[in-house]
């Protein structure tokens, strides 16, 4: 039965219009939906009603879950780890700013979902994969800035290594323990014997 002439037609969510053509902005969405919502309500049903569009437009952007936490994973750790290179930037010294950046809001949100999926990238290839090469671009950036401040190609890799791993495991105690003050005070001693090692060029 046709309606009715004078019908109001149902309003279409706002949300789902906005996202209809908008891949970027709908990847930002879901990015932000797993960074406060956990790993654990990464289902595309559930990204789907979080972000406010249907599960269809959601494969039809994205393929598959892991299509898309492959998206999401790639940007949350370029967000977690973002490296200015080691001759550059803050008076205090890039180490020190990204410190900064991934212990405050809201760097350190990413921080939060990056440990997350790094545990959980041992159980699952796909994310493993992902992990594994965001992890090595961080490391480049990382070795970039030694290299430019006198250390071999080799040397400057195996820090950029060292600066990431460590940083990752003092992260995780502060997230964990919730000791700042401990945490940024091993830290900051890391960050002194570094520079000790490869001082800043002027």
């Amino acid at each position: 039965m046709p309606a009715p002439a004078d019908a109001v037609p149902p309003r279409e969510d706002g949300r789902r219009l906005r996202y209809r053509h908008r891949r970027e902005e709908l990847l930002q969405a879901a990015t932000e939906h797993v960074v406060a919502e956990g790993l654990a309500q990464a289902s595309l049903r559930r990204v789907a009603e979080g972000v406010g569009v249907s599960h269809a437009a959601l494969l039809h952007h994205f393929g598959t879950r892991e299509d898309l936490l492959a998206e999401i994973v790639e940007r949350v750790l370029t967000r977690a780890f973002s490296a200015p290179g080691l001759h550059e930037g803050d008076p205090d010294g890039p180490l020190r700013a990204l410190w900064r950046h991934a212990t405050a809001e809201p760097g350190r949100r990413h921080v939060r979902l990056f440990l997350a999926v790094t545990g959980q990238a041992l159980y699952d290839e796909g994310l493993a994969a992902t992990v594994s090469r965001s992890v090595r671009e961080r490391t480049d950036l990382i070795a970039a800035g030694f290299a430019a401040a006198g250390a071999d190609p080799a040397t400057a890799r195996s820090l950029g290594t060292l600066v990431l791993s460590t940083m990752r495991g003092l992260l995780l105690d502060r997230l964990v323990t919730g000791d700042t003050d401990r945490v940024d005070a091993a830290f900051e001693l890391f960050v002194r014997g570094l520079e000790t090692a490869y001082p800043r060029r002027s």
